[in-house]
């Protein structure tokens, strides 16, 4: 991608989080009496960084010059591995699935390191299940 592309791409993501903020996000969650936090805060946050990171884009694009293309096999692979976790999550649940679903898609894209794994594997479906049940206070499939 070229410095053009990466400004429009940035562009367009400012716009999208900006939308997400003012449009999307207050129209569509609704307003509750109980939890420790809002159901719109999370969202919000997740939009600001969307936007932020956009707008970093767009004012420095990256120079391109340590991108490695990824073969079409291997993003197919990605996708149908996600589909097939997310079916699987479904079917069996967030806490008994994810791990698993982590541990193959970190291996498909090529991560070997024992910390980033167990990182991987571990401390993130753990995070995501404190952040969506115990904060939000929202049950996971």
């Amino acid at each position: 991608m070229n410095n053009m592309t990466d400004r429009l791409c940035g562009l367009f993501f400012v716009l999208f989080g900006l939308m997400l903020f003012f449009y999307l996000i207050p129209t569509q969650i609704e307003t509750v009496d109980y939890g420790a936090i809002r159901p719109k805060t999370m969202p919000q946050i997740l939009a600001v960084i969307i936007g932020v990171f956009g707008f970093i884009l767009m004012v420095k694009p990256a120079d391109g010059s340590n991108l490695q293309p990824m073969p079409w096999g291997r993003s197919s692979l990605i996708v149908a591995v996600l589909s097939g976790g997310l079916w699987l999550i479904s079917l069996f649940g967030f806490i008994f699935m994810a791990p698993f679903l982590a541990l193959v898609l970190m291996v498909i894209m090529g991560e070997r390191r024992p910390l980033w794994l167990g990182l991987g594997v571990v401390g993130m479906p753990a995070l995501i299940w404190f952040a969506v049940t115990i904060l939000l206070e929202r049950p996971l499939p």
